[in-house]
């Protein structure tokens, strides 16, 4: 989104930072019929990350996973398996394993056989906070994101991933941040659910887990999306060999 750009604050901080067309999206082939969506796109995205971290190996120490909405359901799967390049850590938002009845039954009402497009008024529903918390033309600067979105995708997330989140999660073995939009309308807010999804992790070294304040789904489209960005950051920094050995 103009503005509001993790890539540009990445590299603004010195970072390598690389956005990926995940399977189904842009010119990116979409998993095979009849394969778990998530698990597909772990598969994808594990060789696709290999092929780039090859140009950077003695570069750089490795890899964060930054993640968001279902993305961070994907990067629960990927983390979760052994990776082909050296994984430092997870950041993910958008994402928990309780969701709202609305939620799940507009989902499972979509038409089938064809991918998902949000209109204007259901991404304001669903995505933002109040308006107080986000800018006046957010909306609209943001209508570049809103890809149509493969209907597999919204029917695993509230089918089989809140069946299968806590097993994943456990499987995860690098640091966690993790955060839970105070207006989230996709899952169930809550200090509650924040805790209850980051417990999760018991084979993390250490979770970072809270409510971010002042927003909502699109966290990084709000007032606060730079805020959300520099602790990203933070975390990816604290990820690194030297900084984990100097806190470990």
């Amino acid at each position: 989104m103009p503005g509001a750009s993790f890539l540009d604050a990445a590299v603004a901080n010195g970072f390598s930072a690389v956005a990926l067309n995940r399977p189904g999206y842009a010119e990116s082939d979409p998993v095979p019929d009849g394969e778990s969506v998530f698990a597909g796109n772990a598969t994808a995205l594990n060789g696709a990350i290999g092929a780039l971290w090859a140009d950077h190996d003695g570069v750089r120490p490795g890899v964060v996973i930054i993640s968001h909405s279902i993305g961070s359901a994907i990067a629960v799967h990927l983390a979760g398996r052994a990776p082909l390049w050296p994984l430092l850590g997870i950041s993910m938002h958008g994402i928990n394993d309780l969701c709202p009845e609305p939620v799940v039954n507009a989902w499972n009402a979509m038409p089938p056989g064809q991918p998902v497009t949000f209109a204007p008024e259901q991404r304001r529903m669903f995505m933002y906070g109040p308006d107080h918390t986000m800018p006046a033309d957010a909306l609209d600067r943001a209508a570049v994101s809103a890809e149509p979105m493969p209907l597999a995708e919204l029917l695993e997330v509230v089918r089989e991933w809140p069946r299968d989140a806590a097993q994943l999660a456990a499987g995860v073995a690098v640091p966690v941040q993790y955060f839970l939009a105070e207006h989230e309308q996709l899952w169930v807010p809550g200090p509650e659910r924040v805790a209850a999804f980051a417990a999760h992790f018991t084979a993390a070294p250490r979770v970072e887990a809270e409510e971010f304040r002042g927003t909502g789904h699109n966290i990084d489209h709000h007032h606060v999306g730079p805020v959300l960005h520099l602790r990203q950051l933070a975390f990816a920094l604290s990820c690194t060999p030297a900084a984990t050995a100097a806190l470990g």
